[in-house]
């Protein structure tokens, strides 16, 4: 529709405004919990964009009338349709407008927007609709007819039916598990930092159990970094934050292979 706007300045012809009028009752007004199933989203946007329209360009033209110099602008109430005996996805959603089937919902939208359907037990949710196109300036220039829905593309939907938006529940924090260095060892007094292993993983009980005291992060009382791999080290390794830390405080900087092979020597 960008060639569209360009051609015409984004002015809308009073057909268009016309169209805008016919917008239905279901699709733009804040419904009761005893109206019917309808997506609440703010005014005037469409994010959701319909897939399959250029199968359905009939129907959209039987809705919205034949291609024109100046095409068409408008708002329409739109039907979404649970399709689970499809043979392609079981999750699919068809839309349709004045009952006739203008296309389908994304695989991916599909899949999220049927499970909260079928979660509240509604096989049809209304929502508001925005048509564009069936501009045509000469026979090898025209614009095909396009639907976008008033329905947000991620998150939970308000389907207008009194449900309220689930609270996600925080889990509590855990209490540190980093392991606690032995008493004597052969790195004792060595404050060790850990790349690529979590501060309680094997490697890090390892050293613990040789005396060193492990650290959740690279500090400034940081003696030892040590990279959970041999060398040499991959470009991740040497471009994340704990590393270019370590580095910018002129931590030595060991593999595990290394580690382990001062622990040895101490012995």
């Amino acid at each position: 529709m960008g060639l569209f706007s360009f051609l015409f300045g984004g002015r809308r012809p009073e057909a268009i405004n016309a169209a805008r009028r016919e917008v239905t009752n279901a699709a733009t007004s804040s419904p009761s919990v005893a109206g019917p199933p309808t997506v609440k989203w703010r005014p005037d946007s469409y994010p959701m964009e319909v897939v399959g329209e250029l199968n359905y360009q009939e129907a959209l033209v039987a809705i919205c009338g034949a291609h024109s110099r100046y095409g068409h602008e408008g708002e329409y109430s739109a039907t979404l349709l649970r399709e689970p005996s499809n043979a392609f996805d079981s999750n699919a959603v068809v839309v349709l407008i004045q009952h006739r089937k203008v296309g389908y919902l994304s695989r991916e939208q599909a899949e999220r927007v049927a499970a909260q359907m079928d979660e509240a037990g509604l096989k049809t949710v209304y929502c508001a609709a925005r048509v564009r196109g069936g501009w045509r300036t000469n026979q090898h220039d025209e614009g095909h007819y396009g639907v976008r829905l008033a329905v947000p593309t991620w998150g939970w939907l308000d389907l207008g039916i009194g449900a309220e938006k689930p609270v996600k529940q925080r889990e509590p924090r855990k209490a540190s598990t980093i392991p606690a260095p032995a008493a004597k060892g052969p790195l004792s007094g060595e404050r060790i930092a850990i790349q690529g292993e979590a501060p309680d993983g094997s490697l890090a009980t390892e050293l613990a159990a040789a005396g060193a005291k492990i650290m959740a992060r690279p500090g400034k009382t940081t003696t030892l970094f040590v990279v959970a791999a041999s060398r040499p080290f991959t470009f991740g390794h040497v471009r994340s934050s704990a590393h270019v830390a370590a580095v910018a405080l002129g931590i030595t900087i060991l593999s595990q292979d290394e580690i382990r092979a001062r622990a040895s020597s101490s012995l």
